[in-house]
C-alpha cells in the first residue's frame, strides 16, 4: 500500500489514463542564476469595470517584477510584487462582482499610488500581460508610466497551437502545464502567468518567456484595404482580414516586411483588379504594439 501522497501522485502522473494538477504555490526563486547579467521584466494584470478602456475603469492591478536570463528566456527570480485596488467612483456592476469577487466595500476609498508604479517599473526591459491588447490601453490611460515601455503578450506572442495547445485562456494553459489557481484576481493571475513563462513549453521545451523575447525586436504591419469593392469582402475574410467599424475598411496585421510585400501584390491583383488604389500601412514595434496610440502610418499607392 502506498502511504506517501507524493509517491501516489507520481504514480498517477506516470499513468497514461490520469493527469495530476497541483495548486499553484507562488515561487520567488524559479531557476539558478546563469552567472551573467540578468534583465528585468514586469508581469501585469488588471481587473476592470468593463471592456472599454475609453469609459471603464481599473479597479485592481497586480504586478510581479522578475529577473530573467536574456539569452535563454528563463525567468530566474522574483524581486517584488504589488497588488492594489482603486475605487472607480461608482457602484460596481453585478457582473464585475461575479467575475472578480471584488465588491464595493473592498474598493471604497482605495486609490493607486502612482509613485509606487514609477519605482516598480524602474529599469524594466519588458512588460508582459496575458492579452496585452486589453490591459495596455487601460494602464496607459490611468498610469502613463506604462506608455513608453516595450510590451509583450503571452496570449499572442506564443504560438500555442504549435505547442499542441488549442486554447489561450490562462486557466487552460495552467491546466496543460500541470497546475491550477484561483483565477480572476489580478495578483493571482500574475503568479500563474509567471509560472507558465518559467516552465518549458510542451513541444519546443523552451521557457514560455523565450518566444515573447524573440518577438520583441520585430515590426508588425497592419494593412487597411481602403475603398475595397464590396464584392471582395468574402475574399478578404478568407484572407484573415477583419472589418474595422470605425475606419469602415478591412484590415489585417502581418508580421514581416516580406509578407507585407506579397500582400500588397495580392491586394493589387485580386482585390483592386490591377486598378490604381491606395492602402494604409501602420507600423508598430514593441513600444506601440497593443496600444490605443497609433503607430507610424503611411498611405501607399498600389
Amino acid at each position: 500500500m502506498i502511504t506517501n501522497p507524493e509517491t501516489l501522485l507520481q504514480t498517477l502522473s506516470d499513468h497514461p489514463d490520469y493527469r495530476v494538477l497541483r495548486r499553484l504555490k507562488a515561487r520567488t526563486q524559479l531557476a539558478n542564476p546563469p552567472g551573467h547579467a540578468l534583465h528585468r521584466g514586469v508581469i501585469v494584470d488588471t481587473e476592470t469595470t468593463g471592456l472599454d478602456a475609453r469609459k471603464d475603469k481599473i479597479i485592481e492591478i497586480g504586478i510581479i517584477v522578475f529577473d530573467y536570463d536574456p539569452a535563454t528566456g528563463q525567468p530566474i527570480r522574483v524581486s517584488s510584487t504589488y497588488g492594489g485596488l482603486e475605487d472607480p467612483g461608482f457602484p460596481l456592476g453585478p457582473e464585475t462582482i461575479r467575475l472578480t469577487g471584488i465588491t464595493d466595500a473592498l474598493v471604497a476609498g482605495q486609490r493607486f499610488d502612482e509613485t509606487v508604479f514609477t519605482t516598480l517599473l524602474s529599469g524594466t526591459q519588458l512588460v508582459i500581460a496575458h492579452n496585452a491588447a486589453f490591459d495596455r490601453p487601460f494602464l496607459e490611460k490611468r498610469l502613463p508610466v506604462f506608455s513608453d515601455l516595450p510590451w509583450g503578450c503571452s496570449m499572442m506572442d506564443i504560438d500555442w497551437e504549435a505547442e499542441g495547445i488549442n486554447s489561450r485562456k490562462l486557466d487552460y494553459l495552467a491546466f496543460r502545464q500541470g497546475f491550477f489557481f484561483d483565477a480572476h484576481r489580478a495578483e493571482e493571475d500574475c503568479q500563474a502567468l509567471l509560472e507558465i513563462l518559467a516552465l518549458p513549453l510542451p513541444l519546443s521545451t523552451q521557457p514560455g518567456l523565450k518566444p515573447i523575447l524573440n518577438r520583441l525586436p520585430q515590426t508588425s504591419y497592419t494593412v487597411s484595404a481602403l475603398n475595397s469593392p464590396f464584392s471582395t469582402k468574402d475574399l478578404l475574410k478568407e484572407r484573415q482580414y477583419r472589418w474595422n467599424g470605425e475606419r469602415k475598411c478591412w484590415a489585417r496585421t502581418l508580421e514581416s516586411e516580406t509578407t507585407l510585400k506579397k500582400e500588397m501584390e495580392w491586394l493589387k491583383t485580386t482585390i483592386y483588379g490591377g486598378k490604381a488604389a491606395s492602402v494604409e500601412i501602420e507600423e508598430r514595434n514593441a513600444r506601440t504594439r497593443f496600444s490605443f496610440r497609433a503607430g507610424n502610418t503611411r498611405t501607399c499607392v498600389l
